[in-house]
């Protein structure tokens, strides 16, 4: 049972009564010799009942943290997954002179003290003052995660290359961080409750997830005929993100290989990515805190778009509501990743058909083109499309029949009119795509899929 503990003056009280009661006639008044004295027990005391408490806290590991945790986990043999370093491909853009050459463990740093090497043995083509090469970082976590543009600056450069090198990918591979008490006390209950049954369907779910970078384990039991497991699995993340690379895949079937019965055909699973196209519009409830930035009833269309000045121009002219600051979505017909977003109005003009949009990195990868239509953001719009990207991101692959668990494996139009709907400040919600759900795919074979999204649109609603 819960104890609520006492405070220091509640204590002290307490004391000071149990003295006068016991010695009658004594001065127990404020600060005399005895209510001094009696202070000190109570602060004694007081730092007992703390002690306790956090011992009855640590009793048990759903409530125990930090080292006592890893004690509990220590017991049930389950291992706090360590920081990962993060990696990216053909990612830093090395300059020097012909023939210059870098080798694996070649060291760079970054402005923040992040520390990288070179990943692979490389060497400057004839006639050319550069090489991408594969990087890695020496400082494991999610601090080695940096984007293209960054500069990494090498310790000691070799013969004929510049000191300073230029990423030209993000480094978004891995760089998973300590596990944290959260999804480590997970795990050390699903141990607790299933413990391991010697190569049940539970049991390669739990070898996957015991994988630094390993978040979610999917296995399916049978999917290749008697005697085969499948398993696929993903990390944490959003979209295409949570896929495992090839190497990735193979590292997680060498470390269950050692662990599965040997008379199982096992497999690792690739999972590919299916991009998911939704579209909602929402009635905002009766508040200027959800009002859309302008009115849209009739939306623009996109005439042109220039990159370089970051012009939108329109085939008519700008609404009369619109202002410095509004957001504003377009609807690409051939959508990629992350269509959707909002962009935000820098200025108005030069032209009564234009607008300057503020610089931001999706206009770069998937710009406004001809004939787009374009809608009011708002308040909402951001605060919806999280949530339906949330709801992408806590689905598994396709379910197909030989799945074992309970995960969801398909998007369904209820499930998505509820994030929609349940968000503050909407009133009510139309779902215009998809129009029915959207099943990641499973098949027999080696490959299954994982509906991802892409363009996520959310605008007003009108009658």
């Amino acid at each position: 049972m819960s104890f609520a503990i006492p405070s220091l003056d509640e204590i002290h009280a307490l004391l000071v009564n149990d003295y006068a009661n016991r010695f009658p006639g004594a001065d127990t008044s404020r600060y005399s010799n005895a209510w001094k004295r009696l202070r000190v027990v109570a602060l004694a005391v007081s730092g007992l009942h703390y002690h306790i408490d956090s011992v009855y806290r640590d009793l048990l590991p759903d409530r125990a943290t930090g080292a006592e945790l890893d004690a509990h986990g220590y017991v049930h043999g389950v291992s706090r997954k360590a920081a990962t370093a993060a990696h990216e491909t053909d990612a830093l853009r090395v300059y020097g002179s012909e023939s210059s050459s870098v080798v694996i463990g070649d060291l760079l740093s970054h402005a923040d003290g992040t520390s990288f090497q070179v990943n692979e043995n490389a060497t400057i083509g004839a006639g050319e003052t550069y090489v991408d090469v594969d990087v890695l970082a020496v400082t494991t976590g999610s601090v080695g995660l940096k984007e293209a543009g960054e500069i990494l600056t090498f310790t000691s450069p070799p013969s004929g290359i510049q000191s300073v090198a230029e990423l030209q990918l993000d480094i978004g591979q891995d760089g998973d961080d300590d596990e944290d008490d959260g999804a480590y006390r997970t795990r050390i209950l699903d141990r607790v409750k299933y413990p391991g049954m010697g190569g049940n369907a539970n049991d390669y779910r739990t070898w996957a997830e015991e994988q630094s970078g390993i978040a979610h384990g999917y296995p399916f039991p049978l999917r290749q005929g008697l005697g085969t497991v499948d398993l696929a699995a993903l990390h944490s993340g959003s979209g295409a993100e949570r896929l495992l690379s090839s190497d990735e895949r193979t590292a997680l079937f060498d470390a269950i290989e050692l662990l599965r019965p040997v008379s199982v055909d096992f497999t690792v699973l690739t999972v590919a990515a299916e991009p998911c196209d939704v579209e909602v519009t929402v009635e905002p409830e009766d508040s200027a805190a959800y009002a859309f930035d302008w009115d849209d009833e009739t939306p623009l269309v996109v005439s042109s778009w220039t990159a370089g000045t970051r012009v939108l121009k329109f085939t008519a002219d700008v609404r009369s509501d619109m202002a410095v600051g509004d957001r504003i979505v377009y609807k690409r017909v051939t959508s990629t990743v992350n269509d959707g977003h909002e962009a935000i109005i820098e200025a108005l003009g030069p032209n009564d058909d234009e607008v300057t949009l503020v610089d931001d990195d999706e206009l770069a990868t998937s710009p406004p083109v001809a004939t787009n239509n374009v809608y009011s953001g708002g308040p909402l719009v951001s605060v919806v499309r999280e949530a339906i990207i949330a709801l992408f991101d806590s689905m598994g692959p396709g379910r197909g029949e030989f799945a074992a668990g309970t995960w969801e494996g398909s998007l369904r139009l209820s499930s998505l009119f509820k994030v929609v709907q349940l968000s503050a400040g909407v009133l009510d919600t139309t779902i215009v795509a998809p129009t029915a759900n959207v099943d990641g795919t499973n098949t027999t074979g080696s490959t299954i899929g994982l509906v991802t999204p892409r363009q996520v649109l959310v605008r007003r609603r009108w009658a």
